[in-house]
């Protein structure tokens, strides 16, 4: 951008140089003429005043013409041999009104002449002219001046260039060399939208750099601890350290870690395709109502060995643009959530309404509720209020994560309201032009 910028002025400075020396030269030129004419006029009124036109003065053509056009004296020529005068444009101009001036080439001559003609009391007319070289070589003298202050200025409009250049680009420099301070102070207004988006998108890519180490360190973590389980009892086996009777044992122990593992690796697998937004292409309307339905239906027979009772509630119908398999992964995990960290005879009440433009759909139990202080972090992957219960219980930490994600997706609301010891409930809104996060610390 700096050579742009710089190229740039320096055509434009140098353009407006080559234009101010024409205009000078042209501004020259016509003064000098004036000045020749004015002159020339001079030289008449003193030949009309001392009485004697019939005379030669060096480098000028003096001419008197009678009024009927007839060369009566020529200091250059004899003026026998001149044709009719008559017709001559400055003689036409002096005869019609006194004084006449013009440029030619005359015929005598061969050459370029300034003529100044005067109308005499006794009708005839006095020319005076001076040839064009001298007024030429007058301009040709003052040239090389000319040139030289044009070059003068040109190397002055260089100088003057580069330095604006500089200043110019000196604030995008220093904003560009230290995003993290800049003062908005000291870069033009028109960038401060710019720098502040710069600013933003610096600082998102560095929260997403931390965000994705975070994640990469806790998967790893997550990882290591079904792996090691699965190794240390394979190797147990290898050794022959297993009675028969802990075989079985052993064996449950390591599909429940396989089957960890498992899960593990498929929500990372779906959080990936969420932050790649694959997902986005196949959305289509779907009824959430329908959908909520199979995964209570799904889910109860396991509850139910827990001691919890899933029930659905709600309209029969309710389109969303979300997509059947996000709808499942939506309600699947809301709903196993709340069965998971529910209390023996706990209750989960599932609902789908519709509410003019609104879709709501609603996880409600009577569990064991979250703190307030851990409420802004339950989406958060791999965050857990209780670690050992959730490991205990199964969970990957990652469910919330997506039906975060798939909110965000599909725009959509999400509401948390939870009080410790008496439950949560999870409420997500779909409605026009809505895209937003929020978090609430009342039933």
């Amino acid at each position: 951008m700096r050579h742009k910028i710089n190229r740039q002025f320096t055509v434009i400075a140098l353009f407006s140089v080559a234009v101010t020396t024409i205009v000078m030269t042209a501004v020259f030129y016509a003064q000098l003429k004036k000045q020749v004419f004015s002159d020339l006029a001079v030289v008449a009124n003193l030949l009309i005043d001392e009485d004697s036109c019939e005379r030669k003065i060096d480098n000028l053509r003096i001419t008197l013409i009678d009024a009927d056009g007839k060369v009566l004296f020529d200091s250059t020529v004899d003026g026998q041999l001149l044709a009719n005068h008559l017709n001559r444009p400055e003689i036409v101009e002096a005869i019609s009104s006194g004084t006449g001036m013009g440029i030619r080439k005359s015929d005598t001559l061969s050459e370029s002449v300034f003529y100044y003609a005067k109308k005499l009391d006794n009708g005839q007319i006095l020319r005076v002219g001076r040839e064009a070289h001298s007024v030429v070589a007058v301009l040709l003298s003052a040239l090389p001046m000319v040139l030289t202050m044009a070059m003068l200025l040109a190397a002055i409009c260089l100088m003057v260039s580069h330095y604006l250049t500089s200043a110019i680009v000196k604030p995008i420099d220093e904003m560009a060399g230290d995003m993290e301070h800049i003062d908005e102070a000291k870069s033009y207004p028109e960038l401060i939208p710019f720098t502040r988006k710069i600013r933003l998108q610096h600082e998102e890519i560095l929260s997403a750099a931390n965000i994705r180490q975070e994640f990469t360190a806790n998967v790893s973590h997550e990882l290591k601890t079904p792996l090691a389980a699965i190794s240390g009892y394979a190797e147990l086996i290898e050794a022959g350290l297993v009675d028969e009777k802990e075989i079985k044992r052993i064996s449950g122990e390591i599909r429940k870690s396989a089957a960890r593992l498992l899960a593990l690796i498929n929500d990372i697998i779906k959080l990936s395709q969420l932050d790649a937004g694959n997902a986005k292409d196949v959305l289509d309307v779907v009824n959430l109502a329908e959908i909520a339905k199979e995964s209570v239906e799904m889910l109860s027979f396991g509850a139910a060995k827990s001691g919890v009772t899933v029930m659905y509630e709600g309209d029969d119908r309710a389109d969303v643009h979300i997509g059947k398999e996000l709808a499942q992964e939506l309600t699947y995990n809301l709903i196993e959530n709340a069965i998971r960290y529910n209390k023996p005879n706990g209750k989960v009440t599932v609902k789908v309404q519709k509410e003019g433009t609104q879709i709501i759909f609603s996880v409600e139990d009577t569990g064991i509720g979250i703190p307030l202080e851990h409420q802004e972090r339950i989406f958060e992957r791999f965050y857990r209020v209780d670690k050992s219960r959730s490991k205990e219980l199964g969970g990957t930490g990652l469910g919330l994560a997506i039906v975060k994600h798939i909110c965000n997706l599909t725009d959509a609301d999400v509401n948390l309201m939870s009080k410790p010891g008496i439950g949560t409930k999870i409420v997500i809104v779909w409605c026009r032009g809505n895209a937003n996060f929020g978090v609430l610390d009342t039933v």
